[in-house]
């Protein structure tokens, strides 16, 4: 038998990059396009379909048309103090000259020393020194300042803030609306927002309470389409001399509930469990790898399940069926569930708790897998 590529063509829980990541041409395009026409932007999209490999794939395509790009994760953040280190971090990092960004950071915020070290190779890095210093709503001030002053006349700076939901952590200060007035005010400096507790972020930008109303025009990513999407794993095994037909392609999209990171993941393990051993894909296997990788986390799974309340359960168990009109008096009664207050109330905790998830209006379990476990119970 012919000696198949050792390196696996799929990847998974990592930003993708290069030929894995594909299909999301026209949205990378529409985000270039505003951004770089000076207006800012909101991507809307659940977990594990692919956001921030899009806008790092966007970031490659901006600073290769000479734009500063700045990435921000709010994940992380947990304070002020958090922010405030993490975000002149990532500031500098993109710095070619710190000794600049120094004396750029030093006119701006007052009240903080920044610090400029070598590691081991001899490479300047950046940090900042805390001591005897308080970190308040006027240094966050400052610090939100400093896009614009590294832009200056002549250039342009693109901030992305990632899991931007997360901003709620510094309601200490009121950080939505300093940051607002900071982006009405920035002339050289736009903004892409993205998260992925959609009901959250939706609230952020689409309610008249909160300081981000209109701040920014709206997108959303949905599923990848399935053409492509078949397509793309036929190649992906095609290259290890391993043959998968159509329909079995879209077995696999079908049991990963077409989400972009459970793709990758499924495939990654076919594909590992057959090289140097199978020459074509079947469903059989497709099941086999499916359960293998659902054993792997089954003991989080039972966990998981056991901690819902009943009519969550069985609002699970229905979701594993079908996700439309949820709601609706024959969809109750279908699936025998408790009133549509009850499941509303059932609904809503889920979606909080990133175990469901909806698009254009149909309800789906998050993680495919926690749905076959669902499923085998």
């Amino acid at each position: 038998m012919q000696k198949k590529k050792e390196m696996n063509p799929f990847h998974y829980g990592s930003i993708v990059r290069g030929n894995s990541f594909f299909n999301r041409q026209k949205e990378r395009e529409h985000i270039v396009a505003t951004l770089s026409g000076g207006n800012n932007v909101v991507l809307y999209a659940p977990r594990r379909f692919g956001k921030t490999s899009l806008i790092f794939s966007a970031i490659e395509q901006l600073e290769a048309q000479g734009f500063c790009c700045i990435y921000f994760d709010f994940m992380p953040v947990f304070s002020l103090e958090s922010f405030v280190r993490l975000y002149s971090k990532a500031l500098s990092i993109k710095q070619t000259n710190l000794q600049k960004f120094v004396q750029i950071f030093t006119s701006a915020v007052k009240s903080i020393r920044p610090v400029l070290s070598f590691d081991e190779n001899g490479s300047p890095e950046f940090s900042i020194d805390f001591a005897g210093s308080t970190v308040n709503e006027s240094v966050v001030s400052q610090l939100l300042d400093i896009p614009e002053k590294l832009a200056g006349a002549n250039h342009r700076v693109l901030v992305f803030f990632d899991e931007f939901q997360e901003v709620e952590k510094l309601d200490s200060i009121n950080f939505e609306g300093l940051l607002r007035s900071k982006v009405q005010q920035q002339r050289q400096t736009n903004y892409l927002f993205l998260g992925s507790k959609t009901h959250i972020m939706k609230e952020l930008f689409n309610s008249k309470k909160r300081a981000f109303y209109n701040a920014a025009l709206p997108m959303s990513i949905s599923y990848l389409p399935e053409n492509e999407t078949i397509e793309y794993l036929r190649k992906g095994f095609s290259d290890s001399s391993i043959v998968l037909d159509n329909e079995t392609a879209l077995y696999i999209i079908s049991v990963t509930s077409m989400i972009p990171h459970y793709i990758q993941q499924l495939a990654s393990e076919i594909w590992q469990y057959m090289v140097n051993s199978c020459d074509v894909v079947t469903k059989e296997i497709v099941d086999e790898c499916s359960m293998r990788l659902l054993a792997h986390k089954s003991d989080y799974y039972m966990e998981l399940f056991d901690r819902q309340s009943q009519s969550r359960k069985q609002l699970l168990q229905a979701l594993t069926k079908s996700g439309k009109n949820i709601f609706s008096a024959s969809y109750i009664r279908t699936y025998n569930l408790p009133s549509a207050a009850t499941l509303q109330r059932a609904a809503q905790g889920l979606v909080k708790d990133g175990i469901v998830d909806k698009i254009n209006g149909e309800y789906f379990i998050s993680d495919p897998f926690f749905k076959l476990f669902i499923k085998c119970t």
